[in-house]
């Protein structure tokens, strides 16, 4: 039984402790996403013009009221301030990347200032580009000196519980754009709305797991798409329980826990080639006798790393060309 359209996944379990391993899949600078390690104290004191504070995870930090040279330390950040009209002037490493990114984020990004990999974040070039504001949601310890230079906003999303639709929240309040975040978000719940009517008999006939290769003879069950699939009513199965949200690592000998699966979903570079990790799991004899797969119902999805409503909304778009092929 589908279930009424609601504004999310009611969910609350951390999706992020596979986040490195989605960097691998698709060519993106690893998040480095850890658990532990913010003490939670020493709040940031902020520089620059006085304007509106912004309830952070490092204190009542002050900030511009508009925000326009913006320097974020993950791509994630990059991501969600796309989806508010926004682009960061610095971003890390590895984060406008064609393979990983829709064009029309690749093309926003690519002139950028890069300020350093994922979890290092350079001082000095950070400063030569004279922000207004740097949000980081991963890395307090390393971007708590940044304050000197400018306000530091840091929403712990390492091991907080959020999902990306809560963090994007967070970062459209920092920059003072929640008016745009809300006008995509509608156009993500019309999209849901529009696809669960056209395609009801579809939707309730199927069930779906996402799937992905990592490291060692390993894959992941699960992804941030869960909240997607979730949000347009279709049922999980592969034993994934209702409150998970993201990834679960199995052994390629586990695979047969997708049996139970009508349809299967996997990332694909916006190339259209496949990472080496899916690449492995999807040469697996085991992956070849799964059902779904026997029955050529496993298809490749480019916008399979939801972090923002823009990946969201194409998501939605994806699976709506699958649906029209059951």
């Amino acid at each position: 039984m589908t279930r009424p359209i609601a504004p999310f996944a009611p969910d609350r379990r951390r999706f992020l402790g596979g986040a490195a391993g989605l960097g691998a899949l698709f060519g993106l600078a690893a998040c480095g996403v850890r658990g532990g390690g913010d003490d939670g104290s020493g709040a940031a004191e902020p520089t620059g013009a006085a304007g509106r504070t912004v309830a952070a995870d490092n204190g009542e930090i002050t900030v511009p009221e508009h925000p326009e040279r913006v320097v974020v330390t993950d791509n994630y950040g990059v991501w969600m301030l796309f989806d508010v009209g926004l682009v960061p002037v610095g971003v890390p490493e590895g984060t406008a990347l064609r393979t990983a990114l829709p064009d029309d984020i690749y093309r926003a990004v690519s002139e950028a200032t890069t300020i350093g990999v994922p979890g290092e974040p350079n001082a000095q070039a950070i400063a030569t580009l004279e922000p207004d504001l740097i949000l980081d949601q991963f890395y307090e310890q390393k971007t708590r000196e940044l304050a000197t230079i400018a306000p530091v906003v840091y929403f712990n999303w390492a091991d907080s519980g959020s999902l990306w639709h809560e963090q994007a929240e967070r970062v459209a309040d920092a920059v003072n754009r929640a008016d745009r975040l809300a006008a995509v978000r509608t156009e993500y719940r019309d999209r849901l709305a529009e696809v669960r009517e056209t395609h009801a008999e579809q939707i309730a006939a199927s069930t779906w797991a996402p799937v992905s290769g990592g490291p060692n003879g390993t894959f992941f069950l699960g992804s941030p798409l869960l909240t997607v699939l979730r949000d347009l009513g279709l049922t999980i199965g592969a034993g994934l329980p209702e409150e998970e949200a993201g990834f679960v690592e199995k052994s390629h000998e586990e695979l047969e826990i997708l049996q139970d699966c009508t349809v299967l979903v996997y990332p694909e570079l916006f190339d259209g080639t496949l990472a080496a990790p899916t690449s492995e799991l999807l040469a697996n004899p085991l992956w070849a006798d799964l059902a779904p797969v026997a029955a050529q119902r496993a298809f490749p999805l480019r916008h399979y790393g939801v972090g923002s409503y823009r990946f969201a909304i194409g998501a939605v778009d994806e699976i709506e060309a699958i649906l029209r092929q059951l």
